[in-house]
């Protein structure tokens, strides 16, 4: 489908795509106008908010991918996503029937949870593997392929399930491979290692979760006090690799909110509003850890590199 054309079809013009989006805000701009507007293909941060607003469920990230396909640009992220640098692949020759699929982020940025889910798996019988899912490849426009070394371990290790300490690995890898993917939560509901919140708590929702919500189910049944107070920023500000285009939107979205006790299951929206706020990683405050966030990234990420 040429997905241009369909926004050229179907956009009635309402303005609610503009009235909810900084971006389109900032350049005065509908979804129909950035359908012929590819020199900002990479202003956009792909966070899906006015496809929510939209009366016709049209969608400024495709938009955005269609332009990008035809122009790849970051082609340093492309590298270094593509073979990761501080990956750290399952070893064990034995059969691990789940597999701890840490990502990239999350280990740099929660390390000391990321060892004690790996302690974890490992009591039951389980291997782990930090990688990068692909997701900023696809992000760039280069064409991304399945990840062969992934590929390899789930022959070798005849697994039947990954299970995704990040939201975005968890949507991004869903039927690209030939084993189930599943959250670190589910897993962790599964094996009863949970320890319940009982307090009211302030979540802001990943992009890639907020408008369906598949994993916070889980979260929710542990935190049923849940509130879903931040629903005015759209994005953490690290979204769709705009931040690189549009640095005064993007730290307007980090600073939009200041002040308060935030609780999200993403380790990038972690980074981002430990700047102004005190965080919690829901993974983390389920174990009994609530380890604060760490912001050393490439310190922490070639430690994660040698764990055994």
């Amino acid at each position: 489908m040429d997905y241009l054309k369909y926004v050229e079809d179907n956009c009635i013009k309402c303005g609610l795509c503009t009235d909810n989006c900084p971006f389109l805000s900032k350049y005065n701009i509908n979804l129909l106008d950035f359908a012929n507007r590819e020199d900002l293909a990479y202003s956009c941060f792909l966070c899906n908010k006015c496809s929510y607003v939209c009366p016709k469920d049209l969608n400024g990230k495709y938009i955005s991918l269609t332009f990008r396909k035809k122009n790849p640009k970051y082609k340093h992220v492309k590298l270094n996503k593509e073979s990761y640098p501080f990956k750290n692949l399952a070893k064990n020759k034995g059969r691990s029937e789940d597999l701890l699929y840490l990502g990239c982020n999350f280990p740099a940025f929660y390390p000391e949870t990321s060892k004690a889910l790996i302690e974890l798996f490992k009591k039951n019988g389980f291997d782990f593997s930090i990688d990068c899912c692909k997701n900023p490849v696809a992000s760039t426009g280069f064409k991304e392929e399945p990840s062969k070394s992934l590929e390899k371990q789930i022959e070798d290790l005849k697994i039947d399930r990954i299970v995704t300490a990040c939201p975005n690995c968890y949507h991004h890898m869903q039927n690209k491979y030939k084993v189930k993917i599943i959250s670190i939560f589910k897993w962790l509901d599964e094996y009863e290692y949970i320890k319940d919140i009982k307090n009211p708590c302030n979540v802001f929702f990943p992009c890639s979760d907020r408008y369906n919500k598949e994993i916070f189910t889980i979260i929710k049944k542990h935190a049923p006090k849940c509130n879903d107070k931040f629903v005015d920023t759209n994005c953490c500000g690290a979204g769709g690799l705009a931040s690189k285009k549009e640095k005064e939107i993007a730290e307007n979205m980090t600073a939009s909110i200041k002040n308060e006790e935030i609780y999200t299951y993403c380790a990038t929206c972690s980074m981002r509003f430990s700047k102004y706020n005190k965080v919690h990683h829901f993974a983390s405050v389920f174990l009994g850890i609530d380890e604060e966030v760490k912001t050393d990234y490439f310190k922490n990420a070639l430690k994660a590199k040698f764990y055994k």
